[in-house]
């Protein structure tokens, strides 16, 4: 028992001397503690809300004022025509759009029914479902008032105000079809990122990495032909789940191919310059594999994958502007589900663009500093 113990206290003794160990080991529980606490939030706020409101009356202004109630919905765009609340829901400006008729005071003083279009962002079920719940609620508050009045004067009356539900992009709520676009950005992610830093922490601990600065090879060339490899397998695997999803889970690909592929290479050259960093940062491949894991938790939690940036709080969905993986998983399901090309998406495109080249600036600057002691 005493050697067993010995041999424990040699173990505790070199994760204490370790620069990084114990930071990661402090950092990843504390990190997962906060966004468990704060960050994830089924329940939906201030979903952005998109009105065409031909009427402009009390019934319309009634129904538009209970529906940001509770701050549950919130009135992003005023639109001209139906035409402008779809194009709305396309950009993801916002993720439900109603749309009042003209004449909506009228038809309820006459004890029709008023018909409500609405179009609901059917990318994810779960706030698809949430959503409709929320616009349902709203809509008969606002009937239970009407229905009040009239009963006090005696006239049975249908239902004032009638929603016609529309969902969009995954009209079945397909689960998977949400899901198979946020896998690859997570499978991305981790793949590019540990692997590159695993391959280049194991250079260094084999002694290898002396071999190669003795090289005439520059430290932008060694950078480079270390990450070229893993951008083919990357890229190769990123194509591999992609027809995977299309083929075995039925995700449909509406909109350019050539696009959704330019957001993955994008992607996937600023993750591997992520790894190239982690790798400068880390000495052992223990470490390497903490860091990794440390970089790669924001993207399954603020990267909108699985749990809604919409029910977050707002110092949480600001930080997930921080997530590449956000972007990427804007443009896959922009491209597979809703089928819209450049001009919606060039936004994410851009932010992919400016990740990758400043992530490439801050792991060469890192690889040429070490290489340089």
């Amino acid at each position: 028992m005493n050697r067993v113990l010995a041999l424990a206290e040699k173990e505790l003794l070199q994760i204490r001397r370790d620069r990084v160990l114990p930071r990661l080991i402090v950092l990843l529980p504390t990190l997962m503690l906060l966004l468990f606490g704060y960050a994830i939030n089924f329940t939906l706020e201030g979903i952005p809300l998109a009105v065409a409101d031909a009427s402009r009356d009390r019934v319309s202004q009634t129904l538009v004022e209970e529906l940001q109630r509770d701050g549950r919905f919130r009135l992003v765009f005023q639109a001209a025509s139906p035409q402008e609340v779809l194009e709305a829901v396309d950009r993801g400006q916002a993720r439900v759009g109603l749309v009042v008729p003209a004449g909506a005071l009228e038809k309820v003083r006459r004890g029709e029914s008023l018909s409500l279009e609405v179009y609901v962002d059917g990318t994810d079920p779960n706030f698809a479902f949430q959503a409709q719940a929320a616009l349902r609620k709203a809509i008969q508050e606002v009937n239970a008032r009407i229905l009040l009045g009239r009963a006090l004067a005696g006239e049975a009356v249908l239902p004032p105000l009638s929603p016609v539900l529309h969902t969009l992009y995954n009209p079945e709520n397909r689960t998977a079809w949400f899901m198979i676009p946020g896998i690859i950005g997570l499978v991305l992610t981790m793949f590019t990122v540990l692997l590159t830093a695993l391959a280049i922490v194991r250079e260094a601990e084999s002694r290898m990495m002396e071999s190669l600065l003795a090289s005439p090879l520059r430290p932008h060339e060694m950078v480079l032909g270390k990450v070229l490899p893993y951008l083919l397998i990357a890229f190769l695997v990123a194509l591999l789940v992609l027809a995977l999803g299309h083929w075995v889970f039925g995700v449909p690909v509406r909109g350019s191919l050539a696009l959704l592929l330019l957001a993955m290479f994008l992607f996937v050259l600023g993750s591997l310059a992520a790894g190239v960093l982690i790798s400068t940062l880390a000495r052992t491949q223990v470490q390497a594999v903490f860091g990794t894991y440390a970089y790669a938790f924001p993207t399954i939690f603020l990267s909108g994958f699985v749990f809604p940036i919409d029910g977050m709080p707002r110092f949480f969905q600001a930080l997930s502007y921080l997530v590449p993986a956000r972007y990427l998983i804007e443009v896959l399901r922009g491209v597979m589900l809703k089928g819209v090309g450049f001009s919606v998406l060039w936004p994410h495109l851009l932010a992919l663009a400016l990740f990758s080249v400043l992530v490439l600036f801050l792991a060469s600057a890192r690889f040429q500093r070490q290489v340089a002691v």
